[in-house]
């Protein structure tokens, strides 16, 4: 990179799904709103500025500090005393340096104060984004959605096994749109979108999250097609989908959200999946339209471990890091 360019900013957010119990012999809980609102005052304490938010409302002023949610994928046990729920960060930058710390206190008051249960419900979300005018476009996503298919077998080796067995973190190949085809012609399909124009970004989005008719979840609901639908997927582009218009005008795209990553139990490793997802998503837009069937072939193997770091390492690079810290560490545990 030109020392004299400045590096792009992404911005992004985190969701922490944790099941926690009172660590104090003899305290307990009635509901997860008693446990939020303990934290919530704890956290307050500490410096860490945050809300409850009992609705799991999506507007932007949930997301100007962090969030205290109920999450209904993590069953609560209140016979142990466990509750199921869900740190939400405010907007991040990929420029900034504080959400580290940040994350390092939060999990010393959890630890202090809480048991942290492993549970394999629990989750680490990151959600992805550019602000206007530098959105995301119809060839940054088809960039990033073969970097996507091309490096999922490699990055499934760097989370545990079960993470890509579950209804909520399915194969983004699974879906309709590309059942039952070779990487290689998963590749060439997502090649044969056009992206001359702004709306072809719902064609690269239906490509990744269709959803099959066929589904309990479909027929529960009537449907009577296939639909999108992107939170049981590794990779969910559906926050790219201009939302209805309210009162008169439509609303921003939203995020592209990397579910993958497990629950996290200590900062090193949600700062890791963070770090990981921004620099693959930065390394993929700037290399992924190298991807092409004339490059990779009709076979399945993908990327390989040393692709990825490569990958990785450049995306890291865009960013003007100097390493990938945390990331390291998922390498030197998965060979």
């Amino acid at each position: 990179m030109d020392p004299q360019t400045q590096p792009p900013t992404l911005h992004f957010g985190l969701e922490i799904e944790l099941l926690l119990g009172p660590r104090k012999k003899g305290s307990s809980h009635s509901s997860w709103k008693s446990l939020a609102k303990d934290l919530s005052k704890r956290l307050t304490k500490a410096g860490i500025p945050n809300h409850i938010n009992d609705s799991n409302d999506k507007s932007p002023h949930n997301y100007r500090e962090w969030s205290i949610t109920q999450e209904v994928t993590i069953p609560s046990q209140p016979g142990k005393n466990l509750w199921g729920l869900e740190l939400v960060s405010p907007i991040l930058s990929s420029l900034s340096t504080s959400f580290s710390p940040t994350l390092t206190t939060i999990f010393s008051l959890l630890h202090s104060h809480y048991t942290i249960s492993s549970s394999p419900n629990c989750s680490t979300h990151i959600h992805l984004s550019q602000s206007y005018p530098s959105l995301f476009t119809p060839f940054d996503l088809t960039s990033l959605a073969k970097c996507c298919l091309w490096f999922e077998a490699s990055l499934d080796r760097l989370f545990p096994s079960t993470r890509g067995e579950g209804y909520w973190c399915q194969s983004n190949r699974l879906n309709p749109a590309l059942a039952g085809l070779s990487l290689g012609e998963c590749i060439a399909v997502i090649d044969s979108i056009p992206y001359a124009e702004a709306g072809d970004v719902d064609v690269v989005v239906e490509t990744m999250n269709l959803f099959p008719k066929e589904s309990a979840y479909a027929r529960a609901h009537g449907w009577k097609k296939d639909r999108v639908r992107g939170k049981v997927y590794k990779w969910d582009f559906t926050g790219m989908l201009l939302t209805p218009p309210s009162k008169g005008e439509q609303q921003p795209r939203g995020t592209i959200e990397f579910r993958q990553p497990p629950g996290s139990v200590v900062a090193a490793e949600a700062e890791g999946y963070a770090i990981l997802a921004l620099a693959f998503t930065v390394g993929a837009l700037a290399y992924g339209q190298g991807l092409c069937v004339e490059s990779v072939g009709y076979h399945e193997h993908g990327g390989s471990m040393e692709d990825l770091w490569a990958l990785l390492v450049a995306g890291g690079r865009v960013l003007g890091w100097d390493g990938l810290g945390e990331v390291e560490g998922l390498f030197t545990k998965a060979v």
